[in-house]
């Protein structure tokens, strides 16, 4: 056996053992569908700003709303941890993209963040020139809805998978650490 492998499997067999003694953060109940909820709410309100004519509102203070009621879902355990913080960082970049920003004061401060995101999101690496246009173009008012929509809606979907799939999370994990100490025995 050489020495790296030496080395991780006293550390498989420890992540392995505390994923079986410590139960950890219990999933919401399947009938909890608080998560869901919240991703319908983000959703609606981006629809409803991009509705040409009368439909057409800021949401701003909606999006300020919906992080105040996640922190109090948060609170009362009606979301899990990793929900709370992945949807309180799509609320953050829903909200940067409506900021207006005349003097182009804050855009430095968040434009990595804002390439970040959408990148990661969507596997793409966003244009500046295209994001510096936009800014620009639109008074400093972040890059837009219209820009980052299709890594919002990925965030969406992938938060709604989460959601689905947090119950059956302990069995994967528990599964993969099974096969891999499998793995290290049979190299033995």
């Amino acid at each position: 056996m050489n020495r790296n492998m030496r080395l991780m499997t006293p550390i498989a067999v420890g992540i392995f053992l505390a994923t079986m003694l410590c139960p950890g953060e219990q999933a919401p109940a399947a009938a909890d569908r608080t998560g869901f909820q919240f991703l319908d709410r983000l959703v609606i309100l981006m629809v409803r700003s991009a509705t040409p004519g009368d439909g057409s509102t800021d949401i701003g203070q909606d999006i300020v709303r919906l992080a105040g009621d996640l922190k109090a879902a948060q609170a009362a355990e009606r979301v899990d941890d990793l929900f709370a913080v992945r949807y309180s960082r799509l609320l953050s970049a829903v909200r940067q993209a409506l900021l207006m920003d005349p003097g182009v004061l804050y855009w430095p401060m968040y434009r990595y963040a804002m390439a970040d995101f959408i990148e990661e999101r969507t596997g793409r690496t966003p244009d500046w020139k295209d994001l510096r246009f936009k800014v620009n173009d639109h008074g400093g008012a972040g890059v837009g809805l219209g820009t980052i929509a299709d890594a919002v809606m990925s965030e969406v979907v992938s938060l709604h998978i989460h959601l689905e799939t947090l119950a059956k999370r302990p069995d994967i994990l528990k599964g993969y650490l099974e096969r891999g100490m499998n793995a290290a025995a049979a190299e033995r």
